[in-house]
């Protein structure tokens, strides 16, 4: 389920992130509100997709493995599950407790 995030406004000055293509870093921000609390999600592009870019033909997939190969999300797979993971989601977000 998508959830409520504050974007701070240095993020549209983070030089590394500027370097991606537009697309990708409207992804990455999406990404904010489908991960949970400690920043993970499945990583399950074609839902992510429809999540964050619905009405947009993209290959999620490459968008994600962009981000990966950039440093600003992480992909690892546990007992057979594959989980994105935003590395530094703690410290730039507050979640709620009851989340």
């Amino acid at each position: 389920m998508p959830r409520i995030r504050t974007i701070k406004p240095d993020l549209f000055l983070h030089e590394e992130l500027a370097e991606l293509r537009p697309i990708a870093r409207l992804a990455f921000v999406g990404l904010f509100c489908c991960v949970d609390r400690e920043g993970r999600a499945a990583d399950r592009p074609k839902r992510l997709r429809a999540q964050i870019l619905p009405y947009d033909d993209v290959d999620f997939n490459a968008i994600l493995a962009e981000l990966c190969s950039a440093g600003f999300i992480d992909r690892y797979e546990v007992n057979g599950v594959k989980v994105i993971a935003i590395p530094r989601f703690l410290v730039h977000q507050r979640p709620r407790k009851e989340e």
